[in-house]
């Protein structure tokens, strides 16, 4: 677990990608290793679980995220908390098992944790995966900063973003899917991570290409008002997303109607949870966001729910001025 290494892995899809024209459609989600649904809580959050309560929940959970994942097809995925079969999973192959929901897409998967020689019951295989049913230039990881501590005492895990690169009709495009931290003290680690993360967004922007951030950001990302009854002492990791760390011109894609996390102190009952949004895209000046929209899922399967964005290149300054869509 002490390992520095950031193995990847990478699969091709069923049958020759095609060049993507017109539009992108963009999905976030955190599938939360098919472990964190309905029933469970985390006990990094306060609650009293470390893995989800049985074998037959990650199945279901799977079974969910693979049936909305056929039913959107969006032209890239960017997956966080995807993990092979282990600990965390209870045994189940969540990462196969979205591979092959997603046949017909390329798949760059790498780890943000992982253990090595220890037995299939009690390994750590997790991370990020983009997923693409469009031609792209292949895609590489580049590394953030990492946590001072290890998580929960035990657990180091090497922060990174995935970077792909791809044609749009005459546009190239840089799409970038990125986890920021979520327990670290103060929110130091994540906002040396965030500013990390802008600079090499903009050191593509600079070179010319459109620009896509998406993922969970662990910040909030728009001031939300859903309804909750929990005690606030479940929001000790959310802080809000610093405004002032954009560049002019650079837009937060999110839909404000939808919440896209609920805390996890305890297991998920409707509006007692507390909910708001940190998941979502970022995108440079020269992007238009057509559309955003959060799908509700009732939190059945995850902690997360997914996030819908359409995007157009557009010249730079004829992109709307409204941050939130």
């Amino acid at each position: 677990m002490t390992d520095k290494s950031i193995p990847v892995q990478r699969t091709a899809a069923a049958a020759e990608l095609q060049p993507a024209s017109g539009t992108l459609n963009v999905m976030t989600w955190n599938i939360g290793y098919s472990g964190l649904g309905e029933e469970s809580d985390f006990q990094a959050d306060g609650g009293t679980m470390l893995r989800p309560p049985s074998k037959a929940v990650v199945e279901k959970n799977l079974s969910g995220i693979s049936a909305v994942l056929k039913d959107h097809q969006p032209d890239i995925i960017l997956m966080q908390e995807l993990a092979a079969d282990g600990f965390l999973t209870r045994g189940v192959n969540v990462l196969g098992t979205v591979k092959h929901s997603l046949a017909d897409y390329s798949m760059f998967f790498s780890s943000d944790i992982r253990t090595r020689f220890f037995p299939g019951p009690i390994s750590l295989k997790h991370g990020l995966g983009t997923f693409l049913r469009v031609a792209n230039k292949g895609t590489k990881i580049v590394r953030i900063p990492e946590e001072p501590e290890a998580l929960m005492g035990f657990i180091r895990r090497r922060y990174h973003v995935q970077v792909t690169e791809l044609k749009l009709g005459e546009t190239d495009w840089a799409v970038i899917n990125v986890h920021l931290s979520a327990f670290d003290e103060g929110a130091n680690t994540r906002m040396q991570q965030l500013r990390a993360v802008l600079d090499l967004a903009r050191s593509y922007y600079d070179s010319g290409k459109a620009v896509a951030v998406g993922g969970d950001w662990n910040m909030r990302l728009t001031p939300t008002d859903f309804s909750y009854t929990a005690d606030d002492s479940a929001q000790f990791w959310i802080h809000d997303f610093p405004r002032e760390e954009l560049g002019d011109g650079w837009q937060i894609a999110v839909d404000p109607s939808m919440p896209s996390v609920r805390t996890n102190e305890q297991t998920y009952k409707a509006g007692v949870n507390y909910t708001t949004i940190i998941d979502g895209l970022i995108v440079s000046p020269n992007v238009e966001i057509v559309s955003a929209k959060g799908l509700d899922l009732s939190f059945q399967y995850t902690d997360h729910q997914p996030v819908m964005v359409t995007l157009r290149a557009v010249a730079t300054g004829d992109a709307p001025v409204e941050a939130v869509n």
